[in-house]
C-alpha cells in the first residue's frame, strides 16, 4: 500500500490538473482538438504515472512499427496497466477497445474518450459486433491505429499461458487489409498489486514482426488468431520471462514467482 501512497503524492496533482483543465473539456468534443495534441497529453501523464510507480521499460522491435498507414496491435493481457507501456513506447497515435466497465471509472473514462476509444459489452454479442464494425471502418478509412486484447479478459496469474484468442477480434483488421502486429508483454501484472512490493517494476514489451495483408490473404480469422497467439506465447516463454527472471535475480528481489516452462 505504501507503493500506491507514495505514487499518489508524486503524481496525484498532475492527474487532477490534467483531468480538470484538459480531459473533461476535450472529452466533450474530441473533434475540436487535434488528435496528436490529445494523445501527447495522455501519454505525458502516463509517463509521469509510470515514473511515480517506479516502472522500468525494456522494449524490443520498435522497428516493426510501420512508418506509414494505419495498423492494428494485438497484445496479451495481464493487467489494467497494460495500455500504458504500449502507448508510451510506440511513437504513433493509438486508441483501444476496453470493457464497458471502464466507462464508469472516473478520470480513466475521460482519458479513453479523449483517445476516441470504444467500450465493449462482452456479454452482448450485438453490441460487440457493432464495436468491431466501428473499428473496421476506422481502419479501412485510415483513421486511427487500434490496440486490441484478443484474449477478451485479463490473465491474472503470470504462471498461466496466454489464453486462446477470440478470432472475431481479428476480423476488423483482416477485412480492412491492414498490418496486424503481435505484441508480447510481461511484468505488468506486478505494478498494481499491493503485495509483494518491489523497489523497481520491470515491464518488457516485444513488438513482433507484423502480419501484412499479403501474408494473411488466404487465411481465415481463426488461422490468424492461432498464428499470432503462438508467436506471442513463444516470445514470452523463451525471451521475456527468462529475461525477467534474470533481472529480478540480479536485483535480489524476493517473493516473485517464476517458471521458465509452460
Amino acid at each position: 500500500m505504501f507503493h500506491y501512497t507514495k505514487a499518489a503524492f508524486r503524481v496525484g496533482p498532475s492527474i487532477l490538473f490534467t483531468y480538470l483543465f484538459y480531459l473533461r473539456k476535450w472529452a466533450k468534443n474530441v473533434n475540436k482538438y487535434p488528435r496528436e495534441k490529445r494523445m501527447y497529453k495522455v501519454v505525458s501523464l502516463a509517463k509521469k504515472i509510470s515514473r511515480a510507480l517506479n516502472v522500468d521499460y525494456q522494449v524490443f522491435g520498435l522497428e516493426n512499427i510501420p512508418s506509414d498507414g494505419v495498423f492494428c496491435l494485438v497484445c496479451n493481457h495481464m493487467s489494467a496497466f497494460d495500455p500504458l507501456p504500449v502507448m508510451i513506447n510506440v511513437d504513433k497515435p493509438l486508441t483501444f477497445v476496453g470493457k464497458k466497465e471502464l466507462k464508469k471509472v472516473p478520470m480513466l473514462n475521460k482519458a479513453i474518450d479523449v483517445l476516441e476509444g470504444e467500450y465493449m459489452d462482452r456479454d452482448n454479442l450485438r453490441q460487440s459486433l457493432k464495436i468491431m464494425l466501428k473499428v473496421e471502418d476506422s481502419l479501412r478509412n485510415g483513421d486511427k491505429n487500434w490496440m486490441i486484447y484478443p484474449e477478451g479478459t485479463r490473465i491474472r496469474d503470470q504462471m498461466l499461458p496466454v489464453a486462446s484468442f477470440h478470432h472475431g477480434t481479428f476480423r476488423p483488421a483482416s477485412k480492412a487489409g491492414v498490418p496486424i502486429i503481435p505484441v508480447a508483454m510481461y511484468g505488468s501484472f506486478r505494478v498494481l498489486k499491493t503485495k509483494p512490493q518491489f523497489k523497481r517494476y520491470p515491464i518488457y514489451v516485444s513488438i513482433l514482426k507484423p502480419l501484412m495483408p499479403s501474408d494473411y490473404a488466404n487465411m481465415n480469422t481463426s488461422d490468424i488468431a492461432t498464428l499470432t497467439h503462438d508467436a506471442i506465447q513463444r516470445e514470452i516463454t523463451y525471451h521475456l520471462r527468462p529475461l525477467d527472471h534474470k533481472t529480478m535475480s540480479e536485483r535480489k528481489e524476493k517473493n516473485y514467482r517464476f517458471n521458465a516452462i509452460i
